[in-house]
C-alpha cells in the first residue's frame, strides 16, 4: 500500500481489504480511455443523485455507494480537487463524468471495478491507485442525500465521521425531514431516540424540548450553525423554520466543553441551508388540516463560470388555522445566503435569515378537570380558546445575520471563525385561565400584556490541527468564545372576567384592562470561553477524545418597576471537562466509554425574595456501542447512561413565575436508536429508550425518590419507508410510523399519572416523473400525524392545577416541482 502524505489519510477511510485490491490494480500497466467508453462493470442503471459540490474524494465516496460500485483511485489524485456536485437521474458513467468536470480526471473500467486516473493532460500525474469506494461519505454541514448521515461537527466542532464519536449523537437528514413533513423543530425529532420533542404539548410560540428527561431549551440547548440560539428563558423564543434547514443534530449528555453554558440532558444543533455549486431550483406548495396554506421556495448556485461566487435564498409564506379556535399560525420566512471562496484554501459564507409569526395563542393550558380527568360536565373539547379573539396576540419577529469563515493555512493548520447576531421582538397580550370554580365550568382568568427585545451576539475562532506522528493521528482544536445578550422585558397584567368553559362568551371589552407592569427588567449576559479537545486515533482502531474548558460569565438583572425585587449582579466561572474512548473493529462494531460535564449560570429565574442561584452543574458517565455494518446502509447506537443534574431550578409552587431550587435530579437509562436501508426500496427508524428519573435530594419535603413531573420513562418509535422501484405504480412511496409516549405524573408528589399514549403517522408520495418523463421534477405527497386522531395529554402542572393537550390529527398535502 502507497503511503499517503497526512492530509490525504485524514479524509480517506481505507479499508485493509480495499488496500489490497487497489495494490493489484496498481500492478500492472492500465489503459488511459475516457468514462464514456467505459464497458459496465456494474449495475449502471439510472438512479436519482442529490450530490452537493465540494471535495472531490467526498463526492466519489457517495456516488461509489450510492451507484453500487467500485471505485479505485489514488488520494494524491483527488487531493485539493473540488467536484462540481451531481443534481438529477444519471447512469454511472454520465454520472461519473459530471461529477469529475473540469477536474482533469478520467475513469477506466477494468475487471469488476472502475479506477481514476489522470486525463490526457495530466498523464504525468498518474500514481498507484488506492480505493476510496464502498463508504457514504457527507459534508459535515449537510448534504447527506440519503436517511443515514455519516459525518457531524455538532460533536467535535470538527469534521468527524458519527463512527469516530464517542458519544450518543444522532443526525435528522434533510430526506428525512422530506418524507416525514414536520411543522416545528420538536416534531423533526419525533422518532429519534430519548427525545421529546413536544414537551409542551400544543405551542405555536416556541420548540420546547426535552433530552433524556432535562430540558434542553430552556438552558439555551438550541443551537443554530454551532452558535447558541438565545441565551436566556424568554418569551422571544421561537419555532425554527424546518423548510430552513439542512439537517438537525442532537448531541445526548452534557456538552460544556465545546459549547459553554448549558443544560446536562444535551444539545439540538439545526443546520441552515448552504448555497450550492450546482443549480438548485424547488418549489413547494402545500395545503393542509385548519385551513393551512404554505408557499415556499429554495434557489441556489454559483454566479460565475469558476464557481468563486455561489447563492443560496430560501422563503417561505404560509397562513394557517390551527386545532385551537382562534389560534393562528401564520409565517414569513426568507433566509439569503452567499458564499465567497476565492481559492481552494478560503471560503467565506453568509448567513442571514429573517422570520416574522403572526399568531394568537400566547399561553395555553386548561383546568386538569376537565382534561386529564373528567369534571361534571364532562371533558373539555381540545379546541376550546380560554382567551378573547378581539384581544389576544402573539407577534415575533426574529433577525439574524452570520458568517462561517474557513482557511487552511498549510497541509496542517486550519483557522475557522463563526459569527452571529441575532435580534428578537415579541409582543403579546394574553387572557389566561388560573383555576376552575366548584361548579366545575367557570374558570378564573388573568389578563397580561408584555413585550420583550432579544440582542444575542456570538463569536467562535478556532484553530485546527490534523497531523501524524509514526501510528498516532491527530486531529487537536483550540478555541476562544464569546457572547454577549441582553434582554429588555416588560410585562404585567390583571384579573378579567371569568369564563364559562363548556359555554364560553367572547368578544367582551378589555379596553379598561389595568396593566399593571410588575416585570420591567434587563437581563444582561457577558461569557467567555477557553477550550482545547484533542482526537487521538491509534493503528486506525483506537480512538481517544479529552477536552478541557474555562468559562467565565458575568450576568445581572436590573429591575426597574419593583423596587422590593433586588438588582442582581453575579460573576460565575466553571472549568468543564470531558473524555471518551472506542474501538473500531473491523465488523463494524464500535464499544465506547465517555464522561462529559456541563455547567450553567442560573440567571434565567429569581426566587421570590430576589436572591440569585448557585450556577447549575451536570456530569455524566455513558457506555455504549456503535455498529455499522461495512457494506451496507445501516448505522445502530446502543447507550446507556448515568446523568446527575445538581442545582435543579423549578417552578414555585406559590407562584410559578418565580422558581425555588430542588436540589439534584438523576437520569439513569438505556437508548437504542438504528436507522438502515436493507433494500433500494425499503428505509426504516427505530428507537427505544427508558430512562429512570429520581430527585436524588430536594428542598421541599416528601420529594426526595420520587420523579420529576412530565418526564415519560420509556419513548419509542418506528418509521418505515418503501419505495415501489418497478410496475405500474413505480415511485410510489409509503411511509408509515407509530410513535409510542410512556406515563409520567402530574407533579413531583407523583400522586397522580400522566397517561401513556400511541399515535400513528403515515405518508404517500409519487414522483411523476415515472408516469412521464416530462413531468421530471415534480412529486406529489400527502402526510399524516397522529392518523387515528388520539385524544391525548401530553402533560400538567400549570398555573391552577392545569394540563395541556397535544397535537390532533393533521393532514398536509403538497405538490413540488425541482428543476
Amino acid at each position: 500500500m502507497p503511503h499517503l502524505p497526512a492530509p490525504t489519510r485524514s479524509r480517506l477511510n481505507l479499508s485493509v481489504r480495499h488496500a489490497l485490491f487497489a495494490g493489484l490494480l496498481a500492478a500492472g500497466p492500465l489503459p488511459l480511455l475516457p468514462a464514456a467508453q467505459a464497458q459496465p462493470v456494474a449495475d449502471t442503471q439510472a438512479r436519482t443523485y442529490a450530490i452537493p459540490a465540494g471535495a472531490l474524494d467526498q463526492a466519489l465516496n457517495r456516488f461509489a455507494r450510492e451507484a453500487g460500485i467500485l471505485l479505485s483511485a489514488d488520494g494524491q489524485l483527488t487531493a485539493g480537487k473540488r467536484s462540481p456536485g451531481l443534481e438529477g437521474r444519471y447512469g454511472v458513467e454520465d454520472g461519473l463524468a459530471r461529477l469529475l468536470a473540469g477536474t482533469g480526471l478520467v475513469t477506466v473500467a477494468t475487471g469488476d471495478a472502475y479506477v481514476l486516473q489522470a486525463g490526457a493532460a495530466d498523464a504525468a500525474f498518474q500514481l498507484p491507485a488506492t480505493t476510496i469506494g464502498g463508504t457514504a461519505y457527507d459534508t459535515s454541514l449537510g448534504g447527506a442525500s440519503g436517511l443515514i448521515a455519516e459525518r457531524t461537527m455538532s460533536a467535535t466542532k470538527t469534521d468527524t465521521a458519527l463512527m469516530d464519536t464517542p458519544q450518543s449523537i444522532s443526525v435528522v437528514t434533510r430526506k428525512q425531514l422530506d418524507d416525514q413533513k414536520p411543522q416545528s423543530i420538536g416534531q423533526a425529532l419525533r422518532y429519534t431516540a430519548g427525545v421529546n420533542g413536544e414537551a409542551n404539548g400544543v405551542d405555536t410560540r416556541k420548540d420546547t424540548i426535552s433530552i433524556r428527561g432535562f430540558d434542553a431549551t430552556t438552558g439555551g440547548g438550541i443551537y443554530r450553525d454551532g452558535l447558541r440560539q438565545y441565551s436566556f428563558s424568554n418569551q422571544s423564543r421561537m419555532i425554527g423554520e424546518v423548510y430552513g434547514l439542512e439537517r438537525v443534530e442532537v448531541l445526548r449528555g452534557p456538552a460544556s466543553v465545546l459549547f459553554g453554558q448549558g443544560g446536562p440532558g444535551g444539545i439540538v444543533n439545526i443546520v441552515s441551508k448552504r448555497p450550492t455549486d450546482v443549480p438548485l431550483h424547488e418549489v413547494v406548495a402545500e395545503v393542509g388540516s385548519y385551513d393551512r396554506k404554505q408557499l415556499a421556495a429554495d434557489l441556489g448556485g454559483p454566479l460565475d463560470d469558476d464557481g468563486v461566487y455561489s447563492y443560496r435564498l430560501t422563503g417561505l409564506f404560509r397562513e394557517s388555522d390551527t386545532q385551537i379556535d382562534y389560534a393562528k399560525d401564520d409565517r414569513q420566512y426568507i433566509a439569503p445566503a452567499f458564499s465567497w471562496r476565492p481559492s481552494e484554501d478560503t471560503s467565506l459564507t453568509l448567513l442571514t435569515s429573517f422570520q416574522k409569526d403572526r399568531n394568537v395563542l400566547g399561553y395555553y393550558a386548561l383546568p386538569r378537570i376537565g382534561t386529564l380527568k373528567p369534571s361534571s360536565h364532562g371533558r373539555l373539547p381540545t379546541d376550546r380558546f380560554v382567551g378573547d379573539p378581539d384581544f389576544d396576540k402573539y407577534d415575533a419577529e426574529y433577525w439574524s445575520v452570520g458568517y462561517q469563515f474557513e482557511h487552511h493555512l498549510d497541509a496542517i493548520w486550519t483557522f475557522r471563525q463563526n459569527a452571529r447576531y441575532i435580534r428578537s421582538d415579541q409582543e403579546q397580550r394574553t387572557i389566561y385561565q388560573y383555576g376552575l370554580d366548584d361548579d366545575q365550568r367557570t374558570a378564573g382568568r388573568f389578563g397580561y400584556l408584555g413585550s420583550e427585545t432579544l440582542k444575542n451576539a456570538m463569536l467562535d475562532n478556532q484553530l485546527q490541527a490534523t497531523w501524524e506522528h509514526g501510528r498516532f493521528r491527530h486531529t487537536t482544536l483550540a478555541g476562544i468564545d464569546v457572547q454577549h445578550a441582553r434582554s429588555d422585558q416588560l410585562g404585567g397584567g390583571n384579573v378579567v372576567s371569568p369564563l364559562d368553559l363548556y359555554d364560553p362568551v367572547y368578544h367582551q371589552d378589555y379596553s379598561d384592562l389595568d396593566a399593571f407592569y410588575d416585570i420591567n427588567q434587563q437581563q444582561k449576559l457577558d461569557q467567555v470561553g477557553l477550550y482545547l479537545s484533542e482526537q487521538l486515533t491509534f493503528d486506525e482502531k483506537w480512538i481517544v477524545n479529552l477536552g478541557g474548558r474555562q468559562d467565565w460569565s458575568r450576568s445581572s438583572t436590573d429591575n426597574y418597576e419593583d423596587d422590593t425585587s433586588p438588582d442582581l449582579h453575579q460573576r460565575d466561572h466553571a472549568f468543564t471537562w470531558r473524555s471518551g474512548v472506542m474501538y473500531r473493529a473491523d465488523n463494524g462494531l464500535a464499544p465506547y466509554a465517555s464522561y462529559s460535564e456541563s455547567f450553567f449560570p442560573n440567571i434565567t429565574a429569581t426566587a421570590r425574595d430576589g436572591s440569585a442561584f448557585e450556577p447549575e452543574t451536570g456530569r455524566q458517565y455513558e457506555l455504549g456501542i456503535k455498529f455499522q455494518p461495512p457494506g451496507s446502509e445501516a448505522f445502530v447506537t446502543l447507550s446507556a447512561f448515568d446523568l446527575t443534574r445538581q442545582n435543579v431550578l423549578t417552578p414555585d409552587p406559590a407562584n410559578n413565575r418565580f422558581s425555588v431550587a430542588t436540589g439534584e435530579v438523576r437520569s439513569r437509562g438505556l437508548e437504542l436508536e438504528g436507522k438502515a436501508k436493507p433494500t433500494e426500496a425499503l428505509e426504516l427508524i427505530a428507537n427505544v429508550s427508558h430512562a429512570n428519573l429520581e430527585i436524588t435530594r430536594s428542598t421541599r419535603a416528601g420529594e426526595e425518590g420520587n420523579r420529576p413531573a412530565n418526564t415519560p420513562e420509556t419513548l419509542a418509535s418506528l418509521w418505515s419507508q418503501y419505495t415501489l422501484q418497478g410496475g405500474p405504480l413505480a415511485g410510489l412511496g409509503i411511509g408509515a410510523g407509530v410513535r409510542y409516549v410512556g406515563a409520567g405524573y402530574t407533579d413531583t408528589a407523583n400522586d397522580e399519572h400522566v397517561p401513556s399514549y400511541t399515535l400513528y403517522d403515515a405518508s404517500l408520495s409519487y414522483d411523476l416523473a415515472h408516469l412521464d418523463a416530462s413531468l421530471a421534477g415534480l412529486k406529489l405527497a400527502v402526510n399524516a400525524s397522529n392518523l387515528t386522531d388520539e385524544r391525548y395529554v401530553s402533560q400538567c402542572g400549570y398555573t391552577g392545577d392545569s394540563c395541556k393537550y397535544g397535537y390532533r390529527r393533521n393532514l398536509t398535502g403538497s405538490v413540488t416541482y425541482a428543476w
